[in-house]
């Protein structure tokens, strides 16, 4: 019998089982009485992988696992993902303008700290900006493109 707090989850037609939403909404957190924010961010989750994991497939890439550190390698499923990512993911690459310009709307606490001394860290911080924003649009597009059922990729707000 289908439960409608836990729907099946489907994507593109593949389904995405219950126990592995379980297990993974142990990684996501939620207030002790509200099991179902934990379930759904989870299941959000997991849509987000398959549909890399389908991405990766329908480009024809294959896994190369690698080794992460001392014992540990990734999976086949973080390798095809991973390989994918390198693939299609290019944000816009950081000017010196817009390091320029952040430099120079720094408060005025700041004021002492030279260019030069902040600038690794302003072109750093403008790059993960810039990598975070073209990995939501690359799953923006991924999600529109797809078929879900049985849950809301609009998170909480």
């Amino acid at each position: 019998m289908a439960n409608p707090l836990f729907p099946e989850v489907r994507v593109n037609g593949e389904v995405i089982a219950h126990e592995a939403i379980a297990e993974e909404a142990q990684h996501h957190n939620a207030p002790a009485n509200k099991p179902g924010l934990a379930w759904r961010a989870a299941a959000r989750a997991l849509v987000v992988r398959a549909l890399l994991l389908q991405a990766a497939a329908a480009e024809g890439l294959e896994a190369r696992p690698e080794v992460l550190g001392e014992g540990r390698i990734e999976t086949a499923d973080e390798a095809l993902i991973r390989a994918y990512l390198d693939k299609v993911l290019r944000p816009e690459p950081v000017t010196e303008a817009q390091c320029r310009a952040i430099w120079e709307a720094r408060p005025p606490e700041a004021a002492e700290l030279s260019y030069d001394d902040v600038v690794r860290d302003i072109h750093d911080g403008l790059e993960r900006k810039a990598w975070a924003e073209a990995a939501r649009d690359l799953v923006a597009r991924l999600v529109e493109a797809a078929e879900i059922t049985g849950i809301d990729m609009q998170p909480a707000a």
